[in-house]
């Protein structure tokens, strides 16, 4: 299910000549890079397990569709003198005479177990289910490709970090080789000083200089170190382990107009286009409000065993509905929930239009 990106496709294509040879040496190479980012990072695993499991509330949705069947047992005590005369029917162990003998008023304590297994398939919601199961097709599209998203901003991320891990190290470089040459000036500040060549003041200054320096190669060792665990927290390692990274590819060139890469991103931006999916299953929800106010109608099946032991058989009784249901009245709640989605709805259309005039902004920029 791991899917690297075009970036990182183009990146391994490039790279595969001296890839084999720097991983067989331990030589850590971009490509190679976002390739344990994307097998490691938590980020990935994450997103990975929310489209998983909006596949599977796919699925949930769907399954309403089909018919339900249901297995319960009830105990019933009670000296009713309706419910003990029905249930005793039930029982199969209604006696005349015992009946006529007694007071019917005044039954005895009847004890009865039922079994019922009942089979219930809808019929019409007033288009609520059918609503609810494009809502989870349209959200399990959207966590698909914010997966995807995810995985690209973790590749982009992870080139990132090894860039600047290695800006860090030549940086750190320069400012040893920088310190290097202030500790010579200082040497060679001295000797003169000592010869009466120059005066004190300007060993002071030299000193002044190399101490700075020094501040300057710990600052940039620092930089190194937190570039260097910045790296393996992409790539989802220990935050420890060193890294011999090979020369940085040269990028290719950018090619065609603004226009273009604008619309480019507008048409391809996973997370964009999943905004835009999440927009679509919300328009869903006023549907699914508008079903409040249609009947929804259900065929019942129930098969029932009446007897005084749990599970026992000695009666039982097999019945078919059609039941039919209406709201007549809920205080407004069915009005008020198509508002709320018809708000929600325009608030997620603005969101959408401000999330692409920024991808436009970032595009610039970039």
């Amino acid at each position: 299910m791991r899917l690297k990106t075009a970036t990182v496709l183009f990146l391994g294509m490039a790279l595969l000549p001296m890839g084999s040879a720097l991983a067989a040496s331990g030589i850590l190479n971009m490509d190679r890079a976002v390739t344990t980012a994307l097998q490691n990072n938590p980020q990935v695993h994450a997103a990975e397990a929310s489209a998983q499991a909006a596949d599977q509330r796919r699925v949930q949705a769907r399954a309403h569709r089909y018919p339900s069947l249901d297995l319960s047992e009830a105990y019933n005590w009670t000296d009713n003198p309706a419910q003990a005369f029905a249930l005793k029917l039930n029982q199969k162990r209604f006696d005349f005479n015992d009946f006529v003998q007694t007071d019917p008023n005044n039954p005895p304590k009847l004890t009865t177990w039922i079994t019922s297994l009942q089979l219930t398939l809808p019929v019409f919601t007033g288009g609520k289910l059918s609503a609810r199961i494009n809502q989870a097709g349209l959200m399990a599209n959207a966590e698909r490709l914010s997966y995807n998203h995810a995985a690209e901003k973790v590749a982009f991320e992870t080139m990132t970090a090894y860039t600047n891990l290695a800006k860090a190290r030549e940086l750190l470089g320069l400012m040893h080789a920088a310190r290097t040459t202030t500790a010579q000036h200082v040497e060679l500040a001295e000797k003169y000083a000592a010869q009466g060549m120059i005066v004190e003041a300007e060993v002071l200054k030299a000193r002044v200089e190399l101490a700075r320096m020094d501040e300057l190669v710990e600052k940039a060792e620092n930089g190194a170190q937190l570039a260097e665990a910045a790296l393996d927290f992409q790539m989802g390692v220990d935050q420890n382990t060193h890294q011999e990274l090979a020369p940085i590819p040269p990028p290719p060139p950018v090619q065609g107009e603004l226009k273009a890469w604008i619309q480019a991103a507008l048409e391809n931006r996973h997370d964009l286009l999943a905004a835009r999916k999440k927009l679509e299953a919300g328009r869903l929800e006023i549907k699914a409000a508008t079903s409040g106010y249609y009947p929804e109608v259900a065929i019942v099946g129930r098969y029932d065993l009446y007897d005084k032991a749990a599970f026992g058989g000695n009666g039982d009784a097999t019945t078919v509905m059609a039941v039919a249901r209406i709201n007549l009245l809920r205080g407004g709640s069915d009005k008020a929930a198509r508002a709320a989605a018809r708000y929600e709805t325009a608030s997620h259309e603005a969101d959408i239009r401000r999330f692409e005039e920024g991808i436009s902004l970032s595009v610039r920029q970039a």
